[in-house]
Parts: C-alpha cells; sequence; structure tokens
C-alpha cells in the first residue's frame, strides 16, 4: 500500500497545470528550441518541427502555443518522437489556444524533432501571406529531472508553393515486407519526386492522384519518425516526419475530452494497465486513450480492478485499424466509474498504444499517465 500511495501523490503532482521554472532569470536554462521555417499553399497542411539545438534531454512537459486563424483553422495532429521509448501526451485545443502536457520513458535528442505540430492552413488564405508560429514562454520542459524554460526560436510560415504533405498512413511502428503506405497531401502530379530522408527505399513510387502517392515498403521498416520528402519541378519541397494521426472510433460525451487531441508514441503491447487511479474530485475523472495502429481491427477486453486485485468488472469493445479514442473511463466500462486506488487493464488481440488521463473540467487540463507495463 505504500508504494501505491506513492504513485497517487506522484499522479496528483503531474496534474497540476504548471510548475515553476527552475531557469535563471536570463532563461538560461541550456534548453533552446529553434521551429523550422515552412511553405505549403493554401488549404494544405503544414507540419511544423521543433528541435533542440543541442543534445539536450528533455523527458517530459507542459507547453502552451496559440495558431494565427487568419491564417490556421485547426491543429490537426501533434507528434511526440522518442524513437527507442515511450510516449504519452495530450493536447487541449480552445478555439486557437493549445495546451499540451506529455511525459516519456526516453529524453528526447536532437537526433530528431522533439515535436511537431501539423496546422492545416485555411483555405482562403492569401498566397504570400506570412506569419510566426510559437511556443509560448511560459512552457515548462523537463531537463535533466529538473523543470525548466526554454528560448524559442520561432518559424515562419509563408502561404505558397505547389505541394505539401499532409499524413502518412500507416505512419508508426514496425512493419512488414510488402506494407503499402500511403503519402497524403496536395499538389502530386507526375513529376514529383518522392523520396526517403531516412532509410527507407523508395525506388517505384505510384502516383494515385494529386492528393496521394503510394510505396511498397521493400524490407521491414520501422515508419515512427521516418522523414519522406516530396520535390515539384517549380522548386517546391515539402518534407513530413510520419507518425500514427489515428482516425476517430468514437467522441466522448465529456466536453474536455472532445477538445483532446491524445500523442501516442510507435510503442504497442497486447496486455496494458493504467492505474492506480487517484482519488478525484468532483470535477475531475479518469480518461483512457487507446490507438490501433495495425492494419487490422483489434478486439479489447476493458477490466477493472480494485486496489487488492479484486475483480470489479468488465467490458469488450473492438478497434477499427488505424483508428483511436479518448473516453472517459466510464464511458468504457459501461457506465461504472472507477473508485480510488483501483486499476483498469486493457487486453487487446493486437498489440495497441494506450495510456490513462487525469482530467480536470474547472482547470481544463488533462494530464497523461503512461500503462504501468512502460516503466517496467
Amino acid at each position: 500500500m505504500g508504494r501505491i500511495a506513492a504513485v497517487i501523490g506522484a499522479l496528483c503532482l503531474s496534474a497540476l497545470p504548471w510548475v515553476v521554472s527552475a531557469s535563471g532569470p536570463d532563461g538560461g536554462t541550456g534548453l533552446r528550441v529553434r521551429i523550422l521555417d515552412e511553405t505549403a499553399p493554401a488549404g494544405s497542411i503544414v507540419q511544423m518541427k521543433l528541435r533542440t539545438t543541442e543534445v539536450t534531454p528533455i523527458s517530459g512537459g507542459r507547453g502552451r502555443f496559440a495558431f494565427d486563424q487568419s491564417v490556421f483553422d485547426a491543429v490537426v495532429g501533434i507528434g511526440l518522437f522518442a524513437t527507442t521509448g515511450e510516449v504519452a501526451g495530450a493536447a487541449v485545443v480552445d478555439a486557437g489556444q493549445v495546451r499540451l502536457g506529455y511525459v516519456t520513458t526516453q529524453p528526447f535528442t536532437a537526433d530528431y524533432p522533439f515535436m511537431t505540430i501539423a496546422l492545416r492552413i485555411r483555405a482562403d488564405a492569401i498566397p504570400g501571406a506570412q506569419t510566426n508560429f510559437t511556443i509560448d514562454p511560459s512552457s515548462i520542459w523537463t531537463l535533466n529531472g529538473v523543470p525548466v524554460s526554454a528560448r524559442i526560436s520561432p518559424g515562419t510560415v509563408t502561404v505558397g508553393g505547389s505541394v505539401a504533405i499532409g499524413n502518412v498512413v500507416p505512419g508508426e511502428g514496425s512493419l512488414p515486407a510488402g506494407t503499402v503506405v500511403s503519402v497524403r497531401g496536395v499538389g502530386f502530379g507526375p513529376l514529383s519526386r518522392l523520396r526517403s530522408e531516412g532509410t527507407l527505399d523508395i525506388t517505384s513510387p505510384l502516383l494515385v492522384s494529386p492528393t496521394e502517392m503510394r510505396f511498397r515498403l521493400r524490407a521491414p521498416a520501422n515508419m515512427t519518425a521516418q522523414l519522406l520528402r516530396v520535390d515539384n519541378p517549380d522548386g517546391s519541397r515539402s518534407m513530413y516526419y510520419a507518425y500514427m494521426r489515428g482516425v476517430s472510433a468514437a467522441v466522448s460525451s465529456r466536453a474536455l475530452l472532445a477538445s483532446t487531441q491524445t500523442v501516442f508514441s510507435g510503442t504497442t503491447r497486447s496486455v496494458a494497465t493504467v492505474g492506480p487511479i487517484p482519488a478525484l474530485s468532483g470535477s475531475q475523472f479518469a480518461g483512457i486513450a487507446l490507438h490501433n495502429p495495425s492494419l487490422t481491427p483489434a478486439d479489447l477486453t476493458i477490466e477493472l480492478f480494485a486496489a487488492d486485485g479484486t475483480s470489479l468488472f468488465s467490458s469488450k469493445r473492438s478497434l477499427a485499424a488505424g483508428s483511436r479514442l479518448a473516453l472517459d473511463a466510464a464511458e468504457l466500462l459501461d457506465g461504472v466509474i472507477p473508485p480510488a486506488g483501483s486499476f483498469v487493464r486493457v487486453t487487446a488481440s493486437s498489440p495497441i498504444g494506450a495510456f490513462g488521463l487525469l482530467c480536470d473540467e474547472s482547470a481544463r487540463t488533462v494530464s497523461p499517465m503512461l500503462a504501468l507495463e512502460a516503466t517496467h
């Protein structure tokens, strides 16, 4: 019971919306983040890429950002990349304001962007228009176990060019040879050149339409964080880091979760346990985030256990290939609310991504917590 109490205390601490920065008065934290400049046509999706300028281990954080609603009309996806670890993230989107919290088992470094943010450019955006994109300086990151702020170099988005990659499906996980990968976007043509800036062998891509190109994996590959590039004859270029965005399989009746985007890593498992669930107030509740990056549906068994291991309830559900959901735990358990100290175990017929969510409707915060199997 002592270990459970300690874990509950840690979870309650992680649910706090902000912590005090440990940086000095000049912001000299050793953490510097650069956001790359991007160009993409009106009506397309642009992927903003956040890099650290040095090999700096970031093991978690709470960031916030706003986007220019005269240029963008939505955040369509967020990617977090810990290529050999596991990540759980949740972003609450309120109009043009976004608050993101995440935890990871492997600190991010400069090898990849540690975060990408996909924004949809308005269809009526004026060609040539420019806007800056940045992260709020009040954002907090965990650096070497200490919460700090960061120096941010904003990126500039220009509305223009002829091509943009908007999604890669499947975009995550280890896939067998022969898998067909779909690259989706705008502006693809007979002379568009698709290639990999990573380890993929793309020798014979197929142009399906102006919005899709396909290629077949010649050998087994891990698609997570693979960098793909399309060049057009007019000099336009789009570069995109693959990740699993997924199609929503269900929308929570909880308004807070309905406006939350969950962020998964490439790690999957057949059994995932979330808990212990801490004691929650009237405005707080526990949620579960699930995604199925595989090419086939997954059958799920969701079980609720008391702190002493007693089985309290069980339900079943199917999760379609390439889909995701984030629901109140009670919505997955036919209305049964998990008591304090309980655990929720999800068993799947094929490996899936799964983590817990601590939600506070009054504070409008959603804090992710990794499955217990991720930390053992």
